[in-house]
């Protein structure tokens, strides 16, 4: 990720982040940024959330960097199904999405799922926090239903360096996906 392109992107988001954070929900009316990248980029992001959250943090913010990938495998640990995911995966991925979605997500109703707590509790008492890695979600869920569970639940800035093409005002998650309507600031 060293394009011109990504640097002025980036160039926004650390100056959103950093000198004008009173901007950031603004136009949205939540505190939720989404920085898209080409999917084929998901193996060089990591470079990139690093340099961005050694800024924050020379500039005196507190940051939680959330591994979204760490994050949903530690929680099926948690629950202890890790291993019959790994097994229906094989063998029924539609079987397997709902039940994922289900454990994960609360199976998308209104009350929160456990990424959504477990994010929720995690920067509770930080400046920013910045989630990366989130391919893993597909295809069992895309960020949207994340930030739908935050949404009027965390006040704490939420970036999310995200696999998708933007079409319009929508993103297809890992260019894969049907495009979903954001309510976050798109960079």
């Amino acid at each position: 990720m060293t394009s011109s392109k990504i640097q002025s992107r980036m160039e926004e988001l650390e100056s959103l982040t950093i000198d004008n954070r009173e901007r950031i929900g603004r136009r949205t009316g939540v505190p939720f940024i989404v920085f898209t990248y080409d999917p084929k980029d998901e193996l060089s992001v990591d470079d990139t959330v690093e340099a961005y959250v050694k800024k924050l943090r020379n500039r005196g913010q507190s940051v939680e960097r959330i591994d979204m990938r760490d994050l949903v495998f530690t929680l099926l640990e948690e629950e202890r199904i890790l291993d019959a995911v790994i097994e229906k995966e094989q063998a029924n991925e539609g079987e397997l999405r709902e039940g994922l979605s289900s454990v994960l997500l609360g199976g998308r109703t209104d009350e929160q799922g456990l990424i959504a707590e477990t994010i929720k509790d995690r920067i509770d008492d930080v400046d920013t926090a910045v989630v990366y890695r989130t391919g893993v979600l597909y295809p069992f869920a895309g960020i949207s239903s994340i930030l739908m569970q935050l949404e009027n639940e965390i006040e704490t800035p939420f970036v999310v360096f995200y696999p998708a093409v933007k079409e319009d005002k929508s993103l297809k998650f890992l260019d894969k996906t049907e495009g979903t309507y954001y309510r976050a600031r798109v960079i």
